[in-house]
């Protein structure tokens, strides 16, 4: 898990604005946001496709918390999971981006089902060449 888990996502709060939100939003390079409360815990997530059609609407910016925009992922990964688990639950769910927490739920990062397929064409090409 160490090799595939991205951490540069941002992470945003439930009781966040709208308004904050998009701050936060201009200032990121990704298009999913990790909510999480004050001890860390995931809560839920933030898709930007999901907030695209409001976020240019100033007047909304106080109107919208953060906790009434998000969505439970697909999917949560435990850190301590086998990769052929996460690669079922990639297949199962359908799912490109999913989060990973530790045992007591705190959110760590996110692995994408791409930076898998990478690890693995990295790892057979070595193999090819021995």
């Amino acid at each position: 898990m160490d090799s595939v888990l991205e951490t540069d996502f941002v992470t945003v709060f439930p009781e966040m604005t709208l308004g904050q939100l998009v701050q936060v939003i201009s200032a990121s390079k990704r298009n999913i946001f990790p909510v999480i409360d004050n001890e860390g815990h995931l809560r839920g997530i933030l898709l930007l496709d999901e907030v695209r059609n409001i976020m240019f609407q100033p007047r909304l910016y106080k109107r919208f918390t953060v906790e009434q925009l998000m969505t439970s992922p697909p999917a949560v990964l435990r850190y301590d999971l086998p990769m052929e688990k996460v690669m079922e639950t990639f297949e199962d769910t359908g799912a490109w981006n999913l989060p990973v927490v530790d045992e007591e739920r705190r959110y760590l990062g996110f692995v994408s089902k791409s930076k898998i397929f990478n690890s693995y064409r990295h790892v057979l090409v070595h193999f090819s060449e021995e």
